[in-house]
């Protein structure tokens, strides 16, 4: 550590970290140790909690299958929508005929 606190971690570590100059990067204290983690890593963390608890609960419905359906649903209401005003002539040009 320098004199104005700063820390240089060696390129083999920011390597093994999957950093580079100028990204950002998480920090924190954790039991009395100074820890740095990417955001790389730590998104790898999360993906590999996900992976862990779907494995562990195969029948739990997935959040976002469900989000995808609602949207795609919503997307269809939304196109009948806009057919329907758009033969009254009251609305918008269907989506579908857009281009």
């Amino acid at each position: 550590m320098d004199s104005a606190g700063r820390i240089l971690i060696p390129a083999e570590m920011r390597a093994a970290m999957m950093i580079k100059p100028g990204d950002t990067v998480t920090a924190r204290v954790e039991d009395g140790e100074f820890r740095i983690v990417s955001p790389d890593v730590a998104l790898k963390r999360v993906q590999a909690f996900a992976r862990k608890w779907k494995a562990e609960h195969p029948d739990e419905p997935s959040v976002v299958d469900e989000l995808i359906a609602e949207r795609r649903e919503e997307a269809r209401r939304e196109d009948e929508r806009y057919d329907r005003l758009a033969k009254e002539g009251r609305g918008p040009v269907p989506a579908r005929s857009r281009t």
